[in-house]
């Protein structure tokens, strides 16, 4: 009888280490590739760098569209500006100025 208590307490304790095992080894993966594991975090991270990268590129490009804007304010006009802008939404020219084009142009 006793060698089976012994047979009995060490299934009791293997087993015990078996379900501590596979727990165990169920929280590790899923603190690797879970919702909120390593792995998520890591794709979390760069697609924040690339959003502040990108923020950081359209604030730029306010900040110009702001200046060129105060540029056509009527507390500060820029006349040569103002010129420029005309110039070219409404694709004229003065009398006597010459019009050279930078680039490739197809003559045919």
């Amino acid at each position: 009888m006793n060698t089976l208590n012994d047979i009995w307490d060490r299934f009791k304790r293997s087993g015990f280490l078996i379900v501590f095992g596979i727990f165990s080894f169920y929280f590790v993966i899923n603190a690797i590739k879970g919702d909120r594991g390593i792995f998520r975090y890591m794709y979390l991270k760069g697609k924040i760098e690339v959003a502040s990268q990108q923020r950081a590129r359209y604030a730029a490009r306010k900040k110009d569209l702001e200046k060129k804007v105060a540029m056509l304010s009527e507390q500060s006009l820029d006349l040569d500006y103002l010129e420029e802008r005309a110039r070219i939404v409404l694709n004229m020219v003065k009398e006597g100025e010459y019009v050279i084009l930078d680039g490739d142009i197809d003559n045919k």
